[in-house]
């Protein structure tokens, strides 16, 4: 199973870098631009291929990738006047400027003292060095590798405002058009809830799910017409009343079956979102008490597992104050909206032991679509597939959603809600990878939009080493009409690079920690 979340990683953040690059690819290319290299990750090249001007490289390491365009690297020219040289000549012009004389590989090179020097041709004349033509294609010859010139024609900054925007935005957004076909085919998939005249899901069974309270006894067809006596109309005043029942153990459903009615008293299984605990299953246990306050499941990497909170811990008090119930618990966890510490007192083994939690803050758990606590029996309704509706509404509607939990979570994080050490790093997302490959393909789509969406907002950040920065200075110069000094932004974007990845060191340490619970 390791291997499987490795290889489901690597594709999934494989897929997402891979077409943010192709969009600045292609877009490169369309303006003219020259591409030394296509790259998907970082470090050491394991596999690569020269097709015409380009280098397709895959690298080591699977995170990032980046496309190298001529005349974004910080260099001096590489032939200067005065330079001892080699150059190699196919029908009477350049094809090979050997830049160390001593280099032995090309026998029939000529040996030369640069006089003049013109590889750039921003005047639109020919490339020469001294009396001898440059073909505009050719290569300088290195130790290790060659790389073609690249006259002013074919540079980056040679093109229009507008060549070179698209090249940049083109990068974010094929991430958006990513989202936008997976959450078609989500929506596809699954479908949409069906609906009564009045725009209300109907309580019409469509999924139980294995090995949920539900499962066994309300079965896939039946219809829910009263919770504990209380008649219901639609799946959101169900919703409503199961709300209002969160900390009820027992809760008797009546379902239409057939035209005949059927009771069947459920034990919820209860999930506090904030602490990362669930309540115990029926199942699970030899001998079954509902009300006692007992953890069924630690999630991992949460606020329970990180403070040494076990499966099987009967949770006696909270800050000191007995928990008689499961009530009694829900309350204190919805009271604690800022996350502050709490103390639970627990039996473990006959013996009681003292943990301090500190939960997630409400407003955090919010912001990414999920409820502070759930109560869930394990049922769904009837979906209907609707192929126009999952185009439009289905894709417009997730990458919405998608947008709004991230710009929530950067709204946190400046406010200081969140701090850093709470981002995830590429570790974080292996997590969250991994557990969205173990539930299904579904899960895995829907995270992998969802982490494509990510991308491409964090990417439009007006931040210098992102595209957003330098879709700022772009912006500066169609406002001036003054180009930004080339020397000044190219730092600008290597200093920030920098930080980026100490970071991204910062946070892998991190997720690292939250891994293996050392944190």
């Amino acid at each position: 199973m390791f291997i499987l979340n490795i290889l489901a990683f690597i594709f999934v953040l494989g897929l997402v870098i891979m077409l943010h690059e192709l969009g600045h690819f292609i877009m490169a290319r369309r303006a003219g631009i020259l591409c030394h290299e296509f790259a998907i990750g970082m470090g050491p090249i394991v596999y690569s291929k020269k097709k015409g001007e380009t280098l397709y490289s895959v690298r080591a390491i699977p995170i990032g990738g980046f496309v190298s365009m001529a005349g974004e690297e910080i260099n001096d020219d590489l032939v200067k006047v005065g330079k001892d040289i080699k150059v190699r000549k196919e029908n009477g012009r350049i094809t090979h400027i050997i830049l160390n004389p001593e280099d032995e590989r090309y026998p029939s090179a000529e040996r030369v003292i640069v006089e003049f020097v013109d590889l750039k041709a921003q005047d639109g004349e020919a490339l020469m060095i001294n009396h001898m033509e440059v073909d505009e294609k050719a290569f300088y010859v290195l130790k290790d590798k060659k790389i073609q010139i690249a006259p002013y024609n074919r540079q980056f900054d040679s093109k229009t405002l507008w060549q070179r925007f698209t090249t940049i935005f083109a990068g974010p957004m094929m991430n958006f058009i990513l989202a936008f076909f997976l959450f078609a085919i989500i929506a596809m998939v699954v479908g949409f809830p069906k609906t009564d005249a009045e725009g209300n899901t109907t309580l019409e069974i469509g999924h139980v799910q294995a090995g949920q309270p539900a499962y066994g006894n309300i079965e896939v067809g039946d219809t829910i017409t009263h919770i504990d006596g209380e008649p219901v109309q639609s799946w959101e005043e169900m919703h409503q009343v199961m709300s209002a029942k969160q900390g009820q153990r027992e809760i008797l459903f009546t379902v239409d079956r057939d035209g005949q009615s059927h009771d069947y008293t459920l034990t919820p299984v209860i999930f506090l979102v904030a602490i990362g605990i669930q309540s115990e299953r029926e199942e699970d246990v030899a001998v079954w008490d509902p009300e006692v306050v007992r953890i069924g499941n630690v999630i991992n990497n949460g606020p329970a597992a990180s403070a040494g909170l076990q499966t099987g811990d009967l949770i006696l008090s909270v800050d000191g104050n007995p928990v008689p119930d499961w009530t009694t618990l829900i309350e204190a966890v919805r009271a604690n909206a800022e996350g502050s510490r709490m103390l639970f007192e627990v039996e473990r083994d006959g013996a009681t032991e003292t943990f301090e939690v500190e939960p997630y803050q409400h407003d955090l758990i919010e912001s990414q679509g999920a409820p502070v606590v759930q109560s869930r029996i394990g049922i769904s309704p009837v979906h209907e597939r609707d192929i126009p509706r999952a185009l439009f509404s289905g894709s417009i509607t997730g990458i919405i959603n998608s947008s709004t939990m991230i710009f929530d979570t950067l709204s946190m994080l400046f406010s200081g809600v969140v701090g850093v050490g709470d981002l995830a790093g590429p570790v974080g997302i292996y997590s969250v990878t991994a557990s969205a490959f173990q539930q299904g393909l579904i899960s895995l789509l829907s995270w992998t939009a969802l982490l494509s969406v990510n991308l491409g907002i964090l990417n439009l950040l007006p931040i210098p080493a992102l595209d957003g920065g330098r879709i700022v200075f772009l912006g500066y110069e169609g406002i001036t009409r003054k180009k930004v000094n080339k020397t000044v932004e190219n730092y600008l974007h290597l200093i920030m690079f920098i930080l980026l990845i100490t970071l991204l060191l910062f946070v892998t340490y991190n997720d690292i920690l939250r891994l293996f619970n050392l944190g």
